[in-house]
């Protein structure tokens, strides 16, 4: 008997594990998320399954390394305050595929490094549709900036980042690398409709690479600009500022530059 009772208890680990197992995968599996909500804290992969806002403060805040929010194509909506999606000191972060709009700054990323903003759409919001800042070795690519009452991207303090392939309509201003940025690379990036420049490089920021961007239709500054002291005003009103040829390359704080630019109509 005692031999038939060591027999019938010999599965036990074989299932203790197997629970242990089916536990792990669900931990790893996304999160579709219902229950997030205006402040919340991702700590997972996660994917938006419904709209949130207007939110008052931040609408989502990234309390974790090495994970992705998809926000499932729908939108982060907020009251003029905050940031639609804040990353700070976090690494490895993914965000993407929905529509950010009418917070302070869209997206921020705060000395957050090596993360990953792409396919987002950011739009009215009070500032920054995303701003970098203190950040490095970012991918910022295939995001569509509209219509923000400052600058559509801009980077300060932050190094070794790419800005590429982004659309940028009717905001205040265009690019901006400024703060003592370094090394940074801008490319293929189409800017149109802005008040002030399309794209900039200032405020002692150097070795930044401007490549292949379209800049049309700037309609109170240049197109692209390179400013070599701290202090800027605007394209037209810096004696500091240098508008670019688009059929030469300038080599200033810039290593390279190839870009398409037009003036706005009223402007020729």
């Amino acid at each position: 008997m005692a031999g038939t009772r060591r027999r019938q208890r010999a599965p036990a680990p074989l299932l203790l594990t197997a629970m242990v197992m089916s536990l792990l995968a669900v931990t790893v599996a996304p999160v579709y998320a219902s229950h997030v909500g205006c402040g919340s804290l991702i700590t997972t992969d996660t994917t938006l399954d419904s709209d949130i806002g207007p939110c008052v403060g931040d609408g989502l805040i990234v309390a974790a390394d090495d994970i992705s929010l998809d926000l499932g194509g729908h939108t982060v909506s907020g009251t003029g305050t905050g940031a639609g999606v804040r990353v700070a000191r976090h690494t490895g972060v993914e965000v993407t595929n929905g529509v950010i709009d009418g917070f302070h700054t869209g997206l921020v990323l705060d000395e957050a490094d090596g993360n990953h903003v792409r396919s987002l759409t950011l739009r009215d919001n009070v500032r920054q549709g995303i701003t970098v800042a203190g950040s490095d070795a970012n991918v910022v690519e295939k995001n569509s900036i509209l219509d923000n009452d400052g600058d559509a991207i801009r980077l300060g303090l932050s190094d070794g980042n790419v800005v590429r392939k982004n659309v940028a309509i009717g905001n205040v201003f265009g690019i901006g690398v400024a703060d003592g940025s370094d090394g940074n690379l801008v490319e293929k990036n189409s800017v149109s409709a802005t008040d002030v420049f399309g794209i900039a490089v200032f405020s002692n920021a150097t070795s930044n690479r401007v490549e292949k961007n379209d800049v049309r239709g700037t309609v109170l500054g240049d197109g692209i600009i390179v400013a070599t002291a701290a202090f800027f005003r605007s394209a037209r009103q810096s004696r500091s500022a240098t508008a670019i040829d688009p059929e030469k390359n300038l080599l200033n704080n810039l290593d390279k530059l190839i870009n398409h630019v037009e003036t706005h109509p009223n402007l020729k």
